[in-house]
């Protein structure tokens, strides 16, 4: 009888601690599912190039960043100070990186590597690439039965970019240029820029939460980042133009991105100006 007596109470001695073991692994998974933080992406524009005080249409064509584009791209970091970014990404033009990696350095982030992604690159030109501007707009606006560009961009609002990029996709594809550019270095079409766009952004979401969360740091250019940003359900997006180094902020919550505030925000850059004096 003792020893049925003992092994009954080892017995509910074992159970008793297997319950109390229980809310300590429950306990356990949702301090680890709470230290993981938002994700906050902060998609900017790169600082000004050459080919923006030219005048003359980029996309795929690599252009550096001027002496104030570089000024820019500091203040920039300036502003940002007090930020810890978790991870870095740019386009894989100079004038992106340069961006970042100024950025990063002067908001004390210089230790962030800047990963490069093709995927967050300008949309592509084709045969139009290098000319200008003004030209390529009056042409456009033309194809849509606009007066000027500056008229198009007045009427079509969010849709601007996307018909602008467009624009580009059809003319070339019809070569109107002349040229003997291969089929994959012709223009892009808007779909194929919003959609690499919403891919890599996305996949930049889901990498950073993986590593427990917090801010991102991506840079690309304006077309691109407008294209996108016109797909975005519930923003405020207009369809005005990003100014160099603007910041929209991207919050990642079940898993989908949403823009959060204001969107091309110059306020980081006006108080890295106000902080480098």
């Amino acid at each position: 009888m003792k020893l049925t007596k003992v092994v009954s109470l080892l017995a509910v001695t074992a159970g008793a601690l297997a319950l109390v073991a229980v809310p300590s692994n429950a306990q356990a998974k949702t301090k680890k599912k709470a230290a993981v933080k938002p994700v906050t992406i902060y998609l900017t524009r790169h600082g000004e190039t050459t080919g923006n005080v030219m005048g003359r249409v980029q996309g795929w064509s690599d252009f550096p960043l001027t002496s104030n584009g570089i000024a820019v791209a500091n203040n920039l970091g300036r502003g940002l100070k007090g930020k810890t970014f978790k991870v870095a990404y740019a386009g894989n033009l100079t004038r992106q990186q340069v961006t970042a990696k100024q950025a990063l350095k002067y908001s004390g982030n210089k230790k962030v590597k800047v990963n490069v992604s093709k995927y967050l690159r300008e949309g592509g030109y084709g045969s139009f690439e290098g000319d200008s501007i003004a030209a390529d707009n009056a042409l456009i606006a033309g194809v849509y039965g606009f007066k000027s560009g500056d008229e198009m961009m007045a009427k079509q609002g969010k849709d601007y970019w996307n018909l602008l990029q467009d624009a580009y996709y059809k003319l070339d594809q019809k070569n109107s240029q002349k040229t003997n550019l291969v089929a994959s270095d012709r223009a892009e079409s808007s779909k194929q820029v919003q959609k690499r766009m919403a891919k890599e952004l996305l996949t930049i979401a889901k990498a950073t939460q993986k590593r427990g969360g917090g801010n991102a740091l991506v840079v690309s250019s304006g077309m691109s980042i407008n294209e996108y940003l016109s797909t975005m359900a519930g923003s405020k997006y207009t369809g005005a133009p990003l100014k160099n180094a603007a910041v929209t902020k991207l919050v990642y919550k079940h898993g989908k991105l949403a823009v959060s505030g204001p969107i091309g925000s110059m306020t980081y850059v006006d108080k890295g100006a106000k902080l480098a004096k």
